[in-house]
This record gives structure tokens, sequence and C-alpha cells, in this order.
């Protein structure tokens, strides 16, 4: 009886094509980086060579072939294009007999596919209870932004922020091929009727937009600095931008500060104290909507009120 995929799994190209029996896929389909992949291709070309030389392959891998060989054994609208038998594209059939190496369109989706990987997670420390990002840039605004390939920076929001107003219920991302202004309102942030721009960090063009954000605005505040980036932007003024931001040992020493102004506020205005080692609790706004979103916002993101719609 054949295995069952569990929800939000998807199978493996080579179970696809029906090489092996069950096999998920645990590498978001970036077959040229997968140990597994790299085992079966060698495999299936050890299999091949010994038929070439007119034995026969013995043992319980002696079946495996190249899962291209086994969608050529396909006809027509069954040679489905890998991109569309792993789920990137809904429609698209092959077309260059699985000779995905000289497929101008595999290479576009493989290009576009590096937007979308999240990112290497920066090495953080921990100050008063906020993960701070050691290995990215950050901008007095509460963003973040790491270099990435191709000259390209990935944005996103820092776990300070997070944590002071929560998770937003929406954020309005700006549209790809939008020109990025630095230090004015990239985009905006919704909670319990408040709203809130975010000071863009750099100049730039955008190239790329988070989907898993735009469906879960969540995801910006549970995982900030992995699946819960923003937006990729081809950077124009990239290195007097930079010389404005926050880089290194100097992230912690800021969040420090930015945590005293915080605690300040709520010993003023919530007469809470934070016990000697303890740590600010998570969504500060939530538990102490005394201390007021604008004061919040206008004291970290420093806009104010957004005036745009979310």
């Amino acid at each position: 009886m054949a295995k069952k995929l569990s929800e939000g799994k998807k199978p493996c190209i080579w179970m696809e094509a029906g090489v092996i029996d069950f096999k998920i896929c645990n590498n978001n389909f970036d077959c040229p980086n997968c140990e597994f992949d790299r085992a079966m291709t060698e495999t299936a070309a050890h299999n091949l060579a010994l038929r070439k030389a007119g034995q026969q392959p013995l043992g319980k891998k002696a079946n495996i072939v190249f899962w291209q060989d086994k969608m050529r054994q396909r006809s027509g609208l069954q040679q489905q294009c890998r991109h569309m038998i792993t789920g990137r594209v809904p429609a698209y059939f092959c077309a260059n007999n699985y000779l995905c190496h000289r497929c101008s369109f595999d290479q576009l989706l493989e290009d576009q596919m590096e937007f979308f990987l999240d990112p290497v997670r920066p090495k953080v420390q921990e100050v008063f209870g906020f993960s701070v990002p050691t290995t990215s840039y950050l901008h007095r605004g509460h963003t973040w932004a790491v270099l990435e390939n191709a000259g390209r920076v990935r944005v996103g929001l820092d776990d300070f922020s997070q944590k002071v107003l929560g998770p937003a219920e929406e954020i309005q991302l700006p549209d790809v091929g939008q020109e990025f202004r630095h230090d004015t309102v990239g985009l905006d942030l919704a909670r319990q009727g408040n709203k809130a721009g975010v000071l863009a960090p750099l100049d730039g063009i955008i190239e790329a937009v988070n989907p898993k954000v735009r469906q879960r605005p969540s995801l910006a505040h549970d995982d900030p600095y992995g699946e819960g980036w923003l937006f990729v932007v081809a950077p124009t003024n990239l290195k007097p931008n930079l010389e404005q931001m926050i880089f290194g040992p100097q992230n912690v020493a800021w969040i420090e500060n930015e945590s005293h102004r915080l605690l300040g506020m709520l010993e003023a205005t919530a007469g809470v104290t934070l016990p000697s080692g303890g740590t600010i609790i998570d969504d500060v706004y939530g538990h102490y909507p005394q201390l007021g979103w604008e004061r919040l916002v206008r004291e970290f993101l420093q806009t104010g009120e957004s005036a745009g719609a979310v």
C-alpha cells in the first residue's frame, strides 16, 4: 500500500517521476544542493554505466534510473515540467526533453527562486529578551538589512519592534518594481485598528516581496530573521546608506539603549519595574496599551501613525 503524504508535505521529484515509492522533499526543491538528489544521480549514473558495459545492476538499487529518463517515457500532457510537478508553477509542460540545464524557462525560475529562499539566519545575542542580530545591519527605524548575491539586499523588521508592537494583523508591503527611498515610509503595518509606517533603510528598487508574509503577517513577529523577511531590494545608493546604519557589536549597544528607554516608559506609565536579570515581556503594547500605540511608534519606529491606508 502506497504511503500518503501528510498535509503540507511535498513529494521529491524522484518520487513524482516514479523512480522510488516514497520520499518527501526537505530541501525546498533545491535539487542542485540536495544530498539525496546527488546520491540518486550517482546511483543512476553507475547503473547506466553497467548496462552500457553489458552488465546488470544488482541489489536494492538496481532499478534506479535518472528521473528525467522516467519522465521521457510519458507521453503528451503527462510530460510535465519539473517546476509544475513540484508546484512552483501551475501549468507548464516540458518541450526540451528534460534537458533542464539547457532550458531558459528553467534558468529563469531558478534565478527567481533564489529570492524566496529564507535568508541565512544571523548570529544573535539576547538583550532583555530581545534577539539582536550581530551580522546584519540595523536601521534606526528597527528594520534589518542583509547583503546577498548580485549586490541585492534583503530587508525585514527586527525582533525589538515586533515584541514592542506585537504581531501585526496586516502588513502592506511595497510592490515589485516600486522605488524605495531611504528614511521615508516604505511600508505600513496595522494592528487592532492602529496603523504605523516603517522607514525604508535604504534606496533601491523592490525586486521581490515575501508572499508568506502577505498571507500571514504574524510571521514577521514569529520569525523576524527567517521566514518573516519582507522583501529584496536592488540598492541604488548602497554605501552611503550602509554608513548610516548600525552593525556588529554596535547593534547590541543600541538595543540595550532602546531597551532602557522602553523600561523607563514602562515604569513611568504602567508602574512596571523589571527584576534584576529579567526580560521584557513579548507584545508590550498588547499587555500595556496605556503606553499608547502612537507614542511607541513615534519613539521607536520614528514615524508616528502612518497616513497610508493598510
